[in-house]
């Protein structure tokens, strides 16, 4: 598949050379020409807090940690023990620095 596509380019290069050229003109023509109309004011939002056994949550947060257990348990009834390790550990990034940001404003 990768073989026909690529081939299908290089046999094609008078066609997708065109475009790719106008697109990257109109990109830049876009980004000179662009004006500012004001700066948007944002609205003062709180973010959801759900109180769980004397403990204030965040909803997204707890998505988040249901969505991580559910992928961790499928993948490990799944036998695929090293994607998950692998995919638990790059999943787990963002409670961490969400812990440490959260103790960093604590100290």
């Amino acid at each position: 598949m990768e073989n026909n596509v690529v081939s299908f380019i290089a046999e094609n290069i008078f066609l997708f050379l065109p475009l790719g050229i106008i697109g990257i003109v109109a990109t830049i023509y876009l980004y000179v020409t662009g004006v500012r109309d004001g700066t948007e004011e944002k609205e003062d939002l709180d973010v959801d807090y759900i109180v769980l056994s004397k403990f204030n949550v965040n909803v997204y947060v707890l998505i988040y940690l249901f969505i991580f257990v559910m992928m961790i348990v499928i993948g490990l009834l799944s036998n695929f023990i090293i994607p998950v390790i692998i995919g638990g550990i790059l999943a787990s990034i963002p409670i961490i620095m969400m812990c440490v940001s959260r103790l960093k404003q604590i100290v």
